[in-house]
């Protein structure tokens, strides 16, 4: 009788989710979003908004500034890392996915699910981190941030670029692999 209740009361957690997740973008599902996420995040800033479908997994992993905005259907994961790192005024467009750990492959013996969970570790602010974007970035559709990836202040990411190294600030990165093809600096 336990596991049955047990298993009831999973259903309508993840129910409860997923209708905050793809209630329709507007004043009530914004702000159903927002009230879910902040009390789940590690920090949370003021002024951030969830859009329909986005989603954080291991959100206890997660600071996120200021003036943030996670775009239609983007996805943050931080499971088994060392967390992630999102400062002020970051934009995240639609489809983006922020991944912060990946399983090793190097035992050709035994599968690659069941191989370890490998996580960079990147010291920012005295704190340590697997992926950190700084203040004032924008980052475009359908991009793909991988482990280990720092993306410095005032950078801009292309639309469909796939994203892993360390990125200067106020550079322009664009494609797959991602590469700085310009400064905003000029």
């Amino acid at each position: 009788m336990n596991n049955i209740i047990k298993i009831l009361y999973d259903e309508i957690k993840n129910l409860k989710y997923n209708f905050i997740r793809y209630y329709p973008d507007g004043y009530f599902g914004c702000i159903l979003r927002k009230n879910y996420w902040t009390k789940r995040l590690r920090n949370s800033g003021n002024n951030i908004q969830f859009r329909q479908g986005s989603g954080i997994g291991y959100p206890n992993l997660v600071d996120i500034g200021n003036n943030f905005i996670l775009g239609n259907s983007s996805l943050i994961t931080a499971n088994s890392s060392h967390g992630i790192f999102i400062g002020n005024n970051v934009s995240i467009a639609r489809n983006v996915t922020i991944h912060s750990a990946n399983h090793s492959y190097d035992n050709l013996y035994k599968p690659i699910m069941e191989q370890e969970i490998i996580a960079p570790k990147i010291e920012f602010n005295n704190k340590f981190y697997s992926v950190i974007i700084e203040d004032d970035v924008w980052i475009g559709s359908n991009t793909t941030i991988l482990p280990g990836t720092r993306i410095e202040k005032g950078c801009v990411i292309s639309s469909g670029s796939v994203v892993k190294g360390d990125f200067s600030e106020y550079t322009v990165i664009m494609g797959n692999p991602a590469r700085v093809i310009k400064s905003r600096k000029n």
